[in-house]
């Protein structure tokens, strides 16, 4: 397979203006992509991973993604609703010719430095984020005369607090009862590996723990036990073949890692809650954009 598993081609309608905004009230299946995303808890709440990291955000929260970060949400409360801006980093980056491109974004952009992922609402220069995230949505949907600029103005705003809560912050937190792990290598692991078999053992050497102490907090940091997590891959790039090629529902099992049919089809049920020839029959719908 050439296509790599879990990448998005985020829709995008003007290449010009490479920006994106959905609202969405169910659940963000792990992936990636090649652009920039805010992620705004606009109400309820919601679990959210980066990377490695799963962070429980409730109203008024944010989250960050880098370019090429893997992530995904899945809502904890009915009400749920969150806002997720994509855009490219050409959005925001400078011409080369001011402070802000090398200062500000390069570093953080090439991975030289890194920023916090999450800003809850004890946060200093929350609202004033939450208050330009509302604007940016208003100016964007509404499309009158001069938004672009407007819009980029509000992202700006956004990154420029973001900055400043990031420098203020950089010296060392005291540490929390519980450290979260950093699972990110693992799950880039999975990821590129989730037609295989790997074994709990294999997985907790990748992280240095023993298995029973791997499984517990495997579960506690995804939400899920390990062949729970495998199976999301699987499945979602069956969806993806499904909707995407003419394979047969047979190989395309075999192709994501399922030697037994039926068990495949048990499998994509419990996780979709559509069987894969309700996803396939779905293909003589219009067809869909690329996004969240």
């Amino acid at each position: 397979m050439t296509v790599s598993p879990l990448k998005e081609n985020t829709f995008i309608p003007d290449r010009t203006f490479p920006i994106n905004v959905f609202v969405v009230t169910g659940e963000i299946r792990t992936h990636w992509h090649d652009h920039l995303e805010w992620i705004y808890v606009r109400d309820g709440q919601a679990r959210i991973q980066v990377d490695g990291a799963f962070e429980q955000l409730g109203q008024g929260e944010l989250a960050f993604v880098n370019a090429k970060q893997l992530h995904s949400a899945v809502k904890l409360a009915p009400e749920t609703e969150l806002i997720c801006i994509v855009f490219n980093e050409a959005l925001v980056r400078g011409s080369g010719l001011d402070i802000t491109e090398p200062h500000y974004f390069v570093p953080y952009l090439n991975r030289r430095v890194k920023w916090p992922s999450w800003m809850r609402t004890d946060a200093p220069f929350i609202e004033e984020m939450n208050a330009a995230f509302s604007r940016l949505l208003v100016e964007f949907t509404g499309k009158q005369a001069g938004y672009e600029l407007l819009v980029k103005a509000e992202l700006l705003r956004i990154f420029g607090l973001y900055f400043r809560y990031a420098e203020q912050n950089a010296a060392p937190a005291p540490a929390r009862a519980q450290k979260p792990y950093d699972f990110t290598s693992l799950l880039l692991t999975l990821r590129e590996r989730y037609q295989e078999t790997i074994s709990v053992g294999e997985a907790a050497r990748l992280v240095n723990l023993s298995p029973n102490h791997f499984c517990k907090i495997f579960k506690s940091v995804t939400g899920k036990t390990l062949i729970e997590y495998m199976h999301v891959l699987r499945v979602q790039e069956a969806e993806r073949l499904l909707l995407d090629t003419d394979y047969p529902v047979t190989e395309i099992a075999g192709l994501v890692g399922f030697s037994n049919m039926t068990y495949f089809g048990r499998v994509f049920k419990k996780v979709r809650s559509k069987a894969p020839s309700a996803i396939r029959k779905s293909r003589s719908s219009p067809p869909r954009a690329d996004g969240h």
